[in-house]
């Protein structure tokens, strides 16, 4: 399959699914990840990793044990999926961030509604950045339904705490070296 055949597919595949790709982003910016101080954060990861998985990727929870953050009232859990190609390298990671700041006053709608309207999706998270964590991990979806044959591996990752730093999410993993 040439280059161009391989985006023509993948592309298809994006359209074909839209739908779905709606309902994803939605499903998230129903879980209210609020930080601080830290809520829901296993239930979105868990949200996450079961898409992924049903998505035909391998999953791995990561929770930032030791990190101050992480407490029994608010733990601190990332998720991360892995789609294996041919080859163990080259890795492309796509990361994103699924915790959202507190939604203040002046919403028109409820902000952890997930409100489809006029073809826009209203809600915390729907431009940061959920809406890009459903589309990073769809692409990898719409690759691998095209039957593009990957060279490497292609990571993604949901985290938390990027609106606090991101010391219990993507800088853990890193640190960690569960990425690199």
């Amino acid at each position: 399959m040439s280059r161009s055949d391989s985006i023509d597919r993948v592309l298809s595949e994006v359209e074909r699914a839209r739908d779905e790709l709606v309902d994803f982003t939605t499903e998230l910016i129903r879980i209210p990840t609020v930080n601080p101080p830290g809520e829901n954060y296993r239930v979105c990861a868990e949200s996450i990793g079961e898409r992924l998985g049903a998505w035909g990727m391998s999953v791995q929870y990561v929770e930032a044990e030791g990190r101050a953050e992480h407490t029994s009232a608010h733990p601190r859990v990332n998720v991360i999926g892995r789609l294996e190609g041919v080859g163990a390298r080259p890795c492309l990671h796509l990361n994103g961030h699924f915790d959202v700041v507190p939604a203040g006053d002046g919403w028109t709608v409820d902000p952890f509604a997930g409100l489809v309207r006029d073809g826009r999706i209203y809600g915390r998270g729907a431009s940061d950045m959920k809406s890009g964590l459903a589309a990073a991990a769809f692409a990898t979806e719409a690759i691998r339904r095209a039957g593009v044959e990957l060279r490497g591996t292609v990571e993604v990752s949901g985290t938390v705490d990027e609106e606090s730093g991101g010391f219990a999410g993507v800088a853990y993993l890193c640190e960690t070296g569960h990425i690199s």
